[in-house]
């Protein structure tokens, strides 16, 4: 393994670890899951702008922070799925030049996707849907209940949520980390 290779391996173990500390340490785990939602792992899914390592580092670290999900097996899946294509998009924009444009996809993804089955597992009905339940079940029952007076209001916090995230934490961070990776020892492929 070449220099490069292993420097571009750590920055992702430290990005997956923050997005989990971030996430899952009290009392921001109070806050992460829910149909009301801050989580400040959040905060470092805008990376991939700049560093390609950091897709990987913020998919192993959403995967692990919803492992923990109240969601179960459709958190752990769809939603490590949704924040992936979010990091991928964002590493996309990198032909922009525009930061900025670095929130669209995480905000969007997250407002209108995982607001879908927060909205329904949320609702009292779901207290119907046994614990532990398959993935096929869980699914059959989120396409069963949902419905717009659900799911609008949910979709909306969650947007908001990662909105106020992503743009007030997310951006110093990307600017901050763009500062140290472009002058460091180790420039990113990105740089």
């Amino acid at each position: 393994m070449n220099r490069r290779t292993t420097v571009q391996l750590s920055r992702a173990a430290v990005i997956a670890a923050l997005y989990v500390l971030l996430t899952m340490t009290p009392p921001f785990s109070a806050i992460s899951y829910g149909p009301v939602q801050f989580r400040l792992g959040e905060a470092l899914v805008l990376l991939p702008f700049i560093l390609d390592e950091a897709v990987l580092g913020i998919v192993v670290g959403c995967l692990v922070a919803n492992l923990f999900s109240p969601f179960g097996l459709i958190d752990v899946i769809c939603g490590t799925a949704v924040t992936g294509v979010a990091a991928l998009l964002t590493r996309r924009l990198r032909r922009t030049r525009r930061p900025w444009l670095s929130v669209i996809p995480p905000i969007l993804l997250n407002g209108l996707v995982v607001s879908l089955y927060v909205a329904v597992l949320s609702a009292p009905q779901a207290a119907t849907l046994p614990a532990g339940s398959s993935l096929g079940a869980t699914l059959g029952f989120i396409v069963q209940h949902v419905s717009w007076k659900l799911y609008v209001p949910v979709a909306i916090s969650v947007l908001a949520g990662e909105a106020v995230v992503t743009i007030i934490l997310g951006l110093p961070v990307l600017a901050l980390t763009s500062r140290a990776v472009l002058r460091g020892p180790w420039r990113s492929r990105a740089s």
